[in-house]
């Protein structure tokens, strides 16, 4: 197969070459005629004519000037047309161009749209994330007052409380089941305060708990529809002290 292909290019190179010379040969020729025809006019002209019709009241060099001015014209089409045809291939050429730079710029249009929906999807996929800290309570931790933030930029909804247990030296003390929540849903940024029922967190004498640890889950879902579970946990060294910081919130599923 290969061997036929290159049997055919030499081919096709062979007719090439062959229509060039016969394109300059019969050049050469008409270029050679048209400079014998002054001296075929001189020589004519000299002759006696055949018939009456042949005899005019001519010049010799009006004869001559005449057909400068014929080659003058025939030289200024052929110029024109050549102008014309370059003027036609080089504005097809300039099209070409433009078509071709079109093409390329409509390609790296595609691939930034690609890309960009590509970064806008990782960016939605991305699960919310919150900030969770008490705020208040009564007297040693009890009716615990929270506050939850979105830090994320996506809005979230059909937030819910799953349930909220209360550890003392690791072991469980209370599931708490009561909370006062007013809100279904939080915009990117947007801080939400709710109640936790939390018992009074001291003993008959009246003295704090120590090592105490809350555990807090819920779940929310994103704008695809996608839900998310969550558990915000603190450790409590004594009930007796305010700790007003942020929560360790991590994604469970």
């Amino acid at each position: 197969m290969f061997l036929k292909g290159k049997r055919s290019l030499k081919k096709y190179r062979s007719k090439k070459r062959l229509r060039i010379i016969v394109i300059v040969l019969i050049s050469i020729g008409l270029l050679f005629f048209l400079l014998l025809i002054p001296f075929i006019i001189n020589k004519i002209f000299d002759l006696n004519p055949p018939n009456a019709f042949f005899n005019i009241d001519i010049e010799k060099g009006d004869i001559l000037d005449y057909y400068a001015q014929l080659l003058s014209l025939i030289a200024t089409i052929i110029l024109g047309v050549i102008a014309v045809v370059q003027t036609y291939r080089s504005q097809k050429k300039s099209d070409e161009i433009n078509e071709l730079q079109l093409s390329i710029a409509r390609r790296e249009l595609a691939v930034a749209e690609k890309q960009y929906s590509e970064v806008q999807h990782r960016e939605n996929n991305l699960p919310p994330k919150f900030e969770v800290k008490i705020i208040s309570y009564n007297g040693n931790y009890s009716k615990l007052g929270l506050e939850i933030r979105n830090v994320s930029d996506s809005m979230v909804c059909s937030f819910t409380i799953l349930d909220f247990k209360v550890y003392k030296d690791n072991i469980l003390v209370e599931s708490i089941q009561e909370w006062e929540i007013k809100f279904k849903s939080l915009k990117g940024g947007e801080i939400k305060n709710l109640t936790v029922n939390t018992s009074n967190m001291s003993d008959k004498n009246g003295r704090y708990w120590s090592n105490v640890k809350f555990e807090w889950k819920f779940s929310c879902e994103d704008m695809s529809g996608e839900k998310h579970f969550y558990s915000a946990t603190i450790d409590i060294p004594n009930t007796g002290e305010f700790i007003g910081d942020f929560w360790k919130v991590i994604k469970i599923g």
